[in-house]
């Protein structure tokens, strides 16, 4: 079979979502795939998968000429863009592979030889519909995903994990995790995040003093995925995060406000999403335009503590 190279979108939670598709290939294709993967993220799909791959390198003109010959030294027949990116289809073809498959989205059609209708990107289904469209390969419901194995860290083990976290913006941020800390007083709940969480962390550790670890800004994402893989569950915003506790199979409850479960819900059978049915939502935006952000508050914390009592007992 002809080799071929999968370009990885560069947000962690696309990225996990369109490689739990990548890793449903069957083995022929499979065996035959290289995976071209955003330089930071290298680590974590190393972490998650067997498959080749090469340094997505964008920094600077040096790095892109050395990614450029990286993946001319393949002998790919086909590169299937999973980004919809202007930029993504010119390195496509500036790569020289000859048949170049994505969706005709950024004005990019004329640099695609197996261009597919812009409207693959449909938000009323799930995202890894569309990957699987561009892979051309076998859908799999998101429910199905039965997980990653990954080594956990003992010293977690059986901690209730919050991701309070999301690059995204505010409307993404569920604000009660300080009341689910007190829910949960007698729960070892270990916090992640960025640098940048950590006030959010703070509020949660003052309301359940003695029982949190702040971790905010202090782990890598393999790190990360270790501490979860020992974990009772997590608790997370629509995340990156969320998304690494769903590939890796643990129970996680996913919190949604502006944003959709039908479109992004994380992966796995122990999985549950949790929004509210407000009528702006969802509305994709990062900020409301409202100001009440409504669609996060009425997701009260003794409703996200019960369903997450039932999703561990499950588990």
């Amino acid at each position: 079979m002809n080799p071929s190279v999968v370009l990885l979108p560069n947000w962690i939670g696309d990225l996990l979502l369109a490689l739990s598709i990548v890793m449903k290939l069957p083995e022929e294709r499979r065996s035959n795939t290289t995976l071209l993967v955003p330089k930071q993220m290298g680590g974590l799909v190393r972490l998650l998968c067997d498959l080749p791959q090469i340094a997505f390198d964008r920094a600077d003109e040096a790095e892109r000429r050395r990614t450029l010959a990286d993946v001319r030294a393949g002998g790919f027949r086909t590169f299937y863009l999973l980004p919809y990116s202007f930029s993504s289809a010119w390195f496509a073809r500036k790569a020289g592979v000859p048949v170049r498959r994505g969706l005709s989205l950024e004005m990019r059609r004329f640099m695609l030889t197996d261009p597919l209708p812009g409207t693959l990107r449909d938000k009323s289904r799930h995202i890894t519909r569309e990957y699987a469209e561009i892979l051309d390969a076998p859908f799999s419901s998101p429910e199905a995903w039965d997980g990653a194995r990954v080594k956990p860290n003992a010293a977690y083990s059986g901690s209730i994990v919050y991701c309070p976290g999301a690059a995204y913006g505010p409307a993404k941020r569920w604000p009660h995790f300080p009341e689910l800390a007190l829910l949960q007083e007698h729960q070892d709940i270990v916090v992640l995040g960025t640098a940048a969480d950590g006030e959010s962390a703070r509020e949660i550790s003052r309301m359940a003093p003695g029982k949190v670890q702040d971790l905010t800004g202090r782990t890598s994402l393999t790190e990360a995925a270790a501490i979860m893989a020992g974990a009772r569950a997590v608790v997370s915003n629509d995340s990156g995060l969320m998304h690494l506790a769903g590939y890796i199979g643990v129970p996680v409850i996913g919190l949604f406000g502006s944003t959709s479960p039908v479109w992004t819900r994380p992966l796995g059978k122990r999985s549950l999403a949790m929004g509210s049915t407000e009528p702006c939502s969802p509305c994709f935006r990062r900020t409301c335009r409202y100001g009440h952000y409504r669609c996060l508050w009425k997701i009260g914390s003794h409703e996200v503590m019960s369903e997450l009592d039932q999703l561990t007992i499950k588990a």
